[in-house]
């Protein structure tokens, strides 16, 4: 096995490691007990992409060889299917814990579920699991898009703590970076670089903001209970 690719496989772990010391230290926390299991739920999120992949194979709807399957299979089965299973996660398993107190907390979740995720999802798609091996500036670019695509997944899905009706969040919420990851998707599957790129900027100004926002509303939050 090349170098590159190892380092490929390495990246996911590492930056949840890295990401997990940041938060302890930030927030002097007692225990990261629940960050390694966000962690650990992650890798096993995959399993829904694996599940949708799998029965899309067995209906024929995996090739890749005209314009209309390429944008079904990217925003459907990659999107969808990679967004689906961190978002359950996040949503059904962390969001009901009572330490969970808004975005801010669903966008340190998120990204440690997202980063879960990408540790298995890298050496898989490299494997040649699903439709088409990708290129490899997929294979390095998807641990960092999926922590982006996590900051808005995460800012949404957090404030439904807020809110007695948490539908339309998580909707948005999960609709918004199921669309990322397809758009994603399918501008390395077609090769557009510049697209690609533009897109890039974009979500990742779109995270700044939405990180800001969330320490904003945690700050607000703090106030008014204060009050």
């Amino acid at each position: 096995m090349a170098i590159s690719t190892i380092l490929s496989y390495l990246q996911a772990p590492l930056l949840a490691s890295l990401f997990v010391l940041y938060i302890k230290q930030k927030f002097q926390l007692k225990t990261t007990k629940y960050l390694y299991q966000a962690y650990a739920f992650g890798l096993l999120s995959i399993i829904i992409l694996i599940a949708i992949d799998f029965t899309i194979s067995l209906l024929g709807l995996d090739g890749l060889n005209s314009l209309k399957r390429s944008v079904f299979y990217s925003f459907v089965v990659i999107g969808f299917g990679s967004q689906v299973g961190i978002f359950v996660v996040l949503r059904y398993i962390f969001l009901k814990k009572r330490h969970f107190k808004g975005p801010i907390d669903g966008i340190i979740y998120a990204i440690i579920i997202a980063l879960g995720y990408s540790t298995l999802a890298v050496p898989l798609f490299d494997a040649g699991l699903f439709a088409k091996a990708p290129a490899p500036l997929f294979l390095y670019t998807l641990p960092w898009a999926a922590l982006f695509f996590a900051i808005v997944m995460g800012f949404f899905t957090g404030m439904g703590k807020f809110r007695k009706n948490r539908m339309i969040d998580s909707l948005t919420g999960i609709g918004t970076t199921s669309f990322f990851m397809g758009f994603y998707y399918f501008a390395i599957l077609t090769k557009e670089d510049i697209i690609l790129v533009l897109f890039g900027i974009g979500v990742i100004l779109m995270s700044a903001l939405f990180a800001v926002k969330a320490l904003n509303a945690k700050t607000e939050n703090s106030s008014n209970t204060s009050n």
